[in-house]
């Protein structure tokens, strides 16, 4: 059990793309993630921010736009323009000192322009329904 100023640290179980409503891991850019678990109100802090990292290059942070709690066990965030690929959630946590802690959750992201993605916005990627 990790612990942060005293908070139990949040446990992701689950994130749902409702564009594409896939509970796979798959997520739209430009679009809302609904994240499900427990211990989660860290997640909205002052001094945190939800982030994702692309899985090729752990040293860019992305942010998520409008992370708020829906309830006692979901947020919603999010997602902003990002090219395909694999990334992993983040949690930023900013400490008193300046210095930050980065926690990398064990949850894979798939962003796909293709079969999944945004095809309003993207229509030359589509490949069709295959």
């Amino acid at each position: 059990m990790l612990l942060v100023e005293g908070s139990l640290f949040p446990v992701i179980q689950e994130v749902y793309d409702p564009l594409s409503r896939r509970r796979n891991g798959t997520i739209t850019p430009q679009a809302p993630i609904i994240i499900t678990g427990c211990n989660l109100e860290m997640l909205t802090w002052e001094n945190t921010r939800l982030c994702i990292i692309p899985a090729v290059n752990d040293k860019i942070l992305i942010e998520l736009n409008n992370v708020h709690r829906c309830s006692e066990d979901k947020v919603c965030a999010i997602i902003p323009q990002v090219d395909e690929g694999e990334y992993f959630l983040a949690l930023k946590i900013l400490m008193k000192d300046k210095e930050c802690f980065i926690y990398i959750f064990s949850v894979p992201l798939i962003v796909s322009l293709k079969r999944y993605g945004r095809v309003d916005m993207y229509p030359h990627y589509y490949d069709g329904d295959k």
